[in-house]
């Protein structure tokens, strides 16, 4: 694996390139990306594009492109890690299925032993308990803490969620909450469903509980949700 003093070198060993062999040069610099591995993410600045002047070529050094590159890969690992499904993995980095199960191959993660069937899409698993309704709203609060939540509510951020960025905040606030909850069976599927179903905002919310001012996850079809499942009484019909 090279450095970035290896991209910084790039120029004198082209230095005798003529202007017709350009394009080749730059396609020399574009075939050492894949070299910089994942950890140099957030450290190393990568070149983009390569022109060459006379006898010198310049390298224009920046991370958008590249960086975004090892960071929708990175991503994809921390998803499937998490045991997020295949479907959710690209849907929210990018990546097409063989993408994803050529980084699965070269990183020995087995998709076939990821969760297999649709995705959970009912809200009422978290409020079976009241164990479950304070842990998905501690979750939720978590995110809203790391910014994995948008500011804005509704279908359209809600369809706008899944991204690089939101997905790399959303794996911070997961991990955060197994280290606050290491008991806790929320998987990383329904944590995914709980951040859509906040951000648009028709099934579920997250309000402040009248009681305690803590944190309270509030389903539009519950009952019995006038204060959150830690203070009510042990006579409540939830438990």
């Amino acid at each position: 694996r090279r450095g970035s003093e290896d991209l910084c070198a790039a120029p004198s060993k082209c230095s005798g390139l003529a202007l017709g062999r350009m394009e080749g040069a730059a396609q020399e610099v574009q075939r050492e990306f894949p070299r910089l591995g994942p950890r140099k993410l957030k450290d190393e600045n990568t070149a983009t594009r390569a022109i060459v002047s006379g006898d010198r070529m310049e390298i224009h050094v920046t991370d958008d492109a590249i960086g975004r590159y090892f960071r929708r890969y990175q991503l994809g690992l921390r998803f499937v890690a998490h045991g997020a499904k295949a479907k959710t993995t690209c849907e929210w980095t990018g990546l097409t299925s063989d993408q994803l199960l050529t980084l699965c191959k070269r990183w020995g993660f087995d998709l076939m032993k990821t969760p297999r069937g649709p995705a959970p899409s009912s809200f009422h698993d978290f409020f079976d308990s009241k164990k479950r309704r304070a842990e998905a709203a501690l979750f939720v609060s978590f995110c809203r803490t790391l910014g994995a939540l948008p500011a804005g509510t509704g279908k359209d951020a809600a369809v706008r969620l899944p991204c690089i960025e939101n997905g790399e905040r959303l794996c911070e606030a997961f991990e955060a909450f197994r280290e606050w909850a290491p008991t806790s069976t929320l998987t990383f599927e329904h944590a995914i469903l709980l951040a859509r179903g906040v951000v648009q905002a028709e099934l579920i919310t997250l309000v402040q509980c009248p009681n305690c001012d803590g944190a309270m996850l509030v389903g539009r079809m519950e009952r019995n949700q006038k204060t959150c499942g830690l203070c009510r009484l042990p006579t409540a019909a939830s438990s």
